[in-house]
């Protein structure tokens, strides 16, 4: 079976037909594309495994969208009875027995962000990458609306893009955000490229790195000669994907000056390039979030911005006034001397790993959640190097503890401390920490066997952490 979901499809294909979207979860794609099959005149069907009782969230933003909803252990058979058409939401495997069915009896096979490439009208920036897709969509966006063309952000970000395609113009400019989950089924490639960094996420959805990273490749691998890469040029696996792609590179790096793109200079200005052309539009200390991998993001969403022709000033304000997304990063509070930081986005080692130096004090880690069969020895040998303690939480406790014994110090053993909470975590972590330090929540795992979200578990840090400086005060 085909993992590529592009049949030849438009809006009018829709009508009077009976569409079964598999998968409705918290509502936020699968809502969407309900209001968008109903408004072209679709009978739609929404089924999930779960009970009423798990999926208010999702039922709450369906709202009056008139669609059917069958839910339960069965839900799959009854709703993969009689449709002409299925949609699967992210996270759904393409090779599920629900797909593999669904492709036995012939019927096609969608999803929203396929079909969103394919219908629409507007240039599209895709932006990918294990760590740093989100900022560098956002900085990417901020740095495109100076500009004088609308743009559009969505994807992997946001609610539904598919839900607003009927608003979207030729003009327009649209950002897209796009994770491995999207891009593994994805027949097209976006105008401009970019990818921050291919590391190691996902395998237990993808089941093999060299999946994960084939999924990744889609966002290049149907490029023209016509169309831009942005790739980040200090990662070999990066720039390998590009291999037999005919599209122009513009590489970014910290370290070297490529031929054409934008870099990090020894004395740490910023500067975009092209051949012996230097054009700087900031200096590293002006960036409002911290981190090298920082550095790094804003340099491909300069590069955004300069193949959409605005200029370095411009780049280089918009960059300024950027101050962060919430759960990365995010200085939550300072008490005592401690700051607080929310880093619940950081569910992979390879996001935490820079974070525990991001503020350039020491930290108190709380790490935990579910591993997504991530290995944790490269994060040991940095948390046992560079952290004041941790605190573990959640199911890869004993995982991480393990890599910490592994990892450790024998002349100087690291203090780790077990929680049964996040905010018993958090009161742990304030009391294993010096004035000076930070508090960091970067749990280098997903959150799902402790909260709903890892926005969740930030709000529930965010709480824990006010509550502790307040209790100061």
């Amino acid at each position: 079976m085909s993992l590529i979901f592009d049949p030849d499809i438009g809006p009018r294909d829709f009508a009077g037909r009976r569409v079964t979207i598999v998968g409705l979860g918290k509502g936020r794609t699968a809502a969407g594309i309900a209001r968008f099959l109903v408004a072209n005149g679709a009978h739609v069907t929404i089924s999930d495994p779960k009970t009423r009782e798990k999926l208010g969230e999702g039922i709450a933003r369906l709202a009056d969208t008139p669609a059917e909803l069958v839910l339960g252990p069965s839900s799959d058979d009854a709703a993969l009875a009689d449709p002409d058409y299925v949609f699967v939401i992210n996270g759904v495997r393409p090779r599920s027995a629900t797909v593999q069915r669904a492709a036995q009896r012939g019927i096609p096979v969608l999803t929203e962000i396929g079909l969103f490439f394919r219908l629409c009208p507007a240039p599209i920036v895709g932006i990918t990458g294990t760590k740093g897709k989100s900022t560098t969509t956002m900085l990417a966006a901020r740095i495109l609306e100076r500009g004088p063309r609308r743009v559009v952000v969505g994807g992997n970000i946001g609610l539904s893009i598919i839900d607003g395609l009927h608003s979207i113009a030729p003009d327009d400019i649209v950002v897209l955000e796009l994770s491995s989950f999207q891009l593994e089924t994805l027949g097209r490639s976006p105008h401009v490229a970019v990818i921050t960094n291919v590391l190691e996420d996902h395998l237990d959805h993808h089941g093999t790195r060299d999946a994960y990273v084939a999924a990744k490749r889609n966002i290049l691998a149907w490029q023209g000669p016509r169309d831009v890469a942005v790739l980040n040029v200090d990662d070999p696996t990066t720039v390998a994907l590009h291999t037999g792609v005919p599209s122009e590179v513009r590489g970014y790096s910290l370290a070297l000056r490529p031929k054409r793109g934008a870099y990090r200079d020894a004395d740490g200005t910023l500067a975009l390039v092209d051949g012996a052309t230097r054009r700087p539009f900031l200096h590293e200390r002006e960036l409002r979030i911290p981190g090298r991998h920082n550095v790094a993001n804003a340099l491909a969403a300069a590069i955004v911005g300069d193949v959409h022709a605005i200029a370095p000033d411009v780049i280089g304000d918009a960059i300024r006034s950027f101050s962060g997304l919430p759960h990365r990063l995010e200085v939550v509070t300072e008490a005592g001397g401690v700051l607080y930081v929310n880093d619940s986005q950081g569910t992979t080692p390879y996001a935490t790993i820079p974070a525990l130096t991001a503020y350039g004090r020491p930290a108190v880690v709380i790490l935990g959640g579910v591993s997504k069969g991530a290995d944790y020895t490269e994060l040991a040998r940095a948390v046992v190097k560079e952290a004041r303690g941790a605190v573990l939480i959640g199911q890869a406790a004993d995982e991480i503890a393990a890599a910490l014994d592994r990892a450790g110090a024998p002349r100087k053993p690291l203090p780790v401390e077990r929680a049964a909470t996040l905010p018993d975590a958090v009161r742990a972590a304030k009391a294993m920490a010096r004035p000076g330090d930070v508090v960091l929540l970067s749990p280098a795992a997903a959150s799902f066997d402790m909260f709903s979200s890892y926005e969740e578990r930030g709000e529930i840090f965010r709480a824990a952490a006010r509550e502790l400086a307040e209790a100061r005060a």
